[in-house]
């Protein structure tokens, strides 16, 4: 894995927003919750860090260390969600394929383990050195899909999909890894122990991985108001200096 520059930067696609860095896609629990994790260096608003939940009632909630619930990931999947709100995360990297992520409020403590077998160390460095351009065309997207879903066991999955904000969007995983242990604590509660699911998972009708997943990457998401988006670019630039920032350790060798 490699390092990540943390800034706000810009998508090179014309009429799009985008983030880049690495996230947990899913993690399923024997408790019948779910969680996930993005840490997002980079964005068109500033980096940020967001923990996502689904209780095993289905109701799904996303705590995000950022500047704004507009800025974060709420921007994208507020629609699906019960409850979206700001709180402190720390994400850790306690050792080389070791993640501990710790939040204020709810409670919350993670850790995980994360690994590549050689056949996906192979597939992994020839992924990401692709070019950009090559997301593009739904043939070489659909082989990217074909692979998840029968090479990796992350079901029946799409990387190009609409979120629930309407905006039209692909999903770039450039390096998978597999999460071998992982274990949660949610307001003392434990979720138990990490499993495979049948069935995908979904949020706001987006499927998610069947299997607990790692990956470096990046997603673009189209502009649907471009005032909207340039008013809301141009105050985290000006407030950029002076807002709480997450501190955000990239994935390294």
């Amino acid at each position: 894995m490699s390092e990540i520059e943390t800034r706000i930067g810009s998508s090179p696609w014309a009429d799009h927003e985008y983030v880049r860095g690495y996230s947990v896609m899913v993690a399923p629990f024997s408790s019948g919750d779910l969680l996930g994790l993005r840490v997002w260096s980079q964005s068109d608003f500033g980096p940020y860090v967001s923990v996502w939940h689904r209780s095993p009632d289905g109701d799904w909630s996303i705590y995000s260390d950022g500047p704004s619930l507009e800025t974060t990931c709420s921007r994208y999947w507020n629609p699906a969600l019960q409850q979206a709100s700001l709180t402190n995360i720390d994400v850790t990297w306690t050792g080389s394929n070791e993640l501990r992520v710790e939040m204020e409020e709810p409670q919350f403590v993670w850790t995980m383990t994360i690994s590549a077998p050689l056949f996906l160390m192979a597939l992994n460095a020839v992924s990401s050195k692709l070019p950009l351009w090559s997301w593009k065309p739904g043939l070489l997207r659909w082989g990217r899909e074909w692979m998840a879903k029968r090479l990796l066991g992350m079901g029946d999955i799409d990387f190009s999909f609409t979120m629930p904000s309407g905006q039209d969007t692909i999903i770039m995983p450039e390096e998978v890894f597999f999460i071998d242990d992982s274990d949660a604590e949610l307001d003392g509660r434990s979720l138990g122990d990490p499993v495979r699911l049948k069935t995908n998972p979904t949020i706001g009708g987006v499927p998610l991985p069947t299997r607990p997943t790692f990956v470096l990457g990046q997603a673009h998401m189209e502009t649907t108001d471009p005032e909207e988006y340039r008013r809301t670019r141009e105050q985290a630039q000006q407030s950029g200096a002076s807002s709480s920032t997450p501190t955000i350790e990239s994935a390294t060798e």
